[in-house]
């Protein structure tokens, strides 16, 4: 089959056709042509899976992010001032909603509020495996936040502290609480 007459086929073939094309044993164990875009220039450029043209793809990491731009700025416009929610958001227009799908009960938690006049605070907690740690954080993320905002502009560094902060506290909060456990 042609190439033309396969794209066709693709293109004005139902679901069904798509599907059956897509897993067809045919189209799997066939030798496909590598293609190859010539240029008039010698000049290697730069594309989203290639963005500093060095020929080699930009990889993902376990967590689906470009693991070698993570230290790329956020560009905002000009007019945007770093940390100041555009727009205003009155908490009483906030919500949240859940889905457990199959499981007997929701692990997940939230929380949200207004830290300063300037900054909102919005935080979902996946309890994947077990409530525990999301209660916790539930709990007590919100007062670290405002602790080291309290002492600090920079909300980057306010959250790095925070976020370290609470994985000590959590840490000695589950040591505690299997201890207890042990107790007669």
């Amino acid at each position: 089959m042609s190439t033309a007459a396969l794209i066709h086929l693709v293109r004005k073939g139902g679901y069904q056709v798509r599907r059956a094309l897509l897993t067809s044993r045919l189209l799997q164990d066939e030798k496909r042509p590598t293609v190859e875009c010539y240029s008039s220039t010698s000049e290697r450029r730069a594309s989203r899976f290639d963005p500093d043209g060095s020929g080699r793809p930009a990889t993902w990491d376990t967590f689906g992010i470009w693991d070698n731009r993570i230290d790329e700025p956020i560009l905002l416009p000009p007019s945007i001032k770093y940390g100041t929610p555009i727009p205003k958001v009155s908490l009483s227009n906030v919500g949240c909603a859940s889905h457990i799908g199959k499981r007997k009960e929701n692990e997940d938690r939230f929380d949200y509020a207004q830290l300063t006049e300037d900054v909102l605070y919005f935080a979902v907690y996946d309890g994947h495996g077990g409530v525990a740690a999301a209660d916790f954080c539930a709990k007590n993320m919100e007062k670290y936040i405002k602790e080291f905002l309290a002492q600090e502009e920079n909300l980057e560094n306010v959250l790095n502290n925070a976020f370290l902060e609470i994985n000590n506290a959590y840490e000695r909060h589950a040591h505690l609480s299997a201890d207890e456990l042990l107790l007669p």
